[in-house]
């Protein structure tokens, strides 16, 4: 198994039953890791932050320090659809890194609670490795389908 995409069961499931979890993604304190293509997350079972096979602190990475871009949104203008977003870039600079992916967690309880996979690995071009925010949003929930 290699990395891929998803939203993390456990922590959605809690965030609507009675558990109480509270899920603040409208946070700019929420965390983005990248990871390499061995992580295999387990979208059924994994409930906390893990830095395997994240990408290891050097060459312009720190791990678990970068924090999602500027101010997150949902959106649900569209006709049944939640869209979660965020309002600037996330950078890393003079890095020389290779990534597949990367993992969203709140910061203060470690809650995973989105994975996406590039697909293939990336690096930095001239240094600098930017993630923007696609106009379809980070990811989004279609709760009318």
């Amino acid at each position: 198994m290699t990395m891929a995409s998803g939203l993390y069961v456990p922590i959605w499931r809690d965030a609507t039953d009675t558990s109480n979890l509270v899920l603040n993604l409208l946070l700019s304190t929420n965390k983005i890791d990248l990871y390499l293509n061995a992580k295999t997350p387990n979208f059924d079972t994994d409930a906390a932050y893990d830095a395997t096979n994240e990408v290891a602190t050097a060459t312009g990475y720190t791990r678990d320090t970068k924090t999602v871009g500027g101010t997150p949104t949902w959106d649900s203008s569209a006709n049944g659809i939640l869209k979660y977003s965020w309002s600037t870039t996330v950078s890393w600079t003079t890095a020389t890194f290779t990534a597949r992916g990367y993992i969203l967690h709140t910061a203060a309880d470690n809650y995973p609670f989105f994975a996406y996979t590039f697909g293939a690995d990336v690096s930095p071009v001239a240094g600098s490795l930017t993630l923007t925010a696609h106009a379809d949003g980070i990811f989004y929930l279609d709760l009318v389908p």
